[in-house]
C-alpha cells in the first residue's frame, strides 16, 4: 500500500511539472507572437511584414517536438548529452533552411521575415536551455 502512496505522489509530481512545463510554453508563445506583431507594427524594412506569426508556430512546433524527444529515456547518460546537441543542430539547420525557402519565395519580405526569426529563435532557445536545465536537475 505505501508502494503505491508513494508511485501515485510522484505521478501526481509529474503531471504537476508538466502543467508547468506546458503553461510556460503558452506564456512564451503568447509573449513571442505579441513581440513580433509590435514589431511588425513598426514601419520599417526590418521588421514590417505580415507573415510575423510564421516563426512563432515554426518555433512552437520544433520545441514540442525536441522536447518530447529529449525527455524521453535516461537523462545521466552520455547519450542525452549527444542526443540534446544533435537536436540543436538538427533544429537550427531545420531553421537555416526554412528562412533560405521563405527568402527564395518572397523575396521583397526576406529580411523582414529573417529578423522576425531571430527573434524567435533567440526566445525559444533560452526557453528550451532553461527547461532543459530544471529537467537535468530534477533528474539528478
Amino acid at each position: 500500500m505505501y508502494l503505491c502512496v508513494f508511485n501515485g505522489g510522484l505521478y501526481n509530481t509529474i503531471m504537476q511539472n508538466q502543467q508547468k512545463y506546458y503553461i510556460r510554453f503558452f506564456s512564451v508563445c503568447l509573449g513571442a507572437l505579441l513581440l513580433s506583431y509590435g514589431l511588425s507594427e513598426i514601419p520599417n524594412r526590418y521588421f514590417n511584414t505580415p507573415h510575423f506569426w510564421i516563426p512563432t508556430v515554426f518555433f512552437a512546433l520544433s520545441t514540442l517536438g525536441v522536447n518530447a524527444l529529449l525527455t524521453k529515456g535516461d537523462k545521466q547518460s552520455k547519450e542525452f548529452v549527444f542526443k540534446t546537441l544533435a537536436m540543436s543542430m538538427a533544429r537550427l539547420l531545420a531553421c537555416m533552411i526554412f528562412v533560405f525557402i521563405y527568402s527564395l519565395i518572397n523575396k521583397p519580405q526576406a529580411l523582414a521575415f529573417t529578423c522576425h526569426f531571430m527573434i524567435q529563435y533567440v526566445v525559444f532557445t533560452i526557453f528550451e536551455l532553461s527547461f532543459l536545465l530544471k529537467y537535468i536537475k530534477q533528474a539528478n
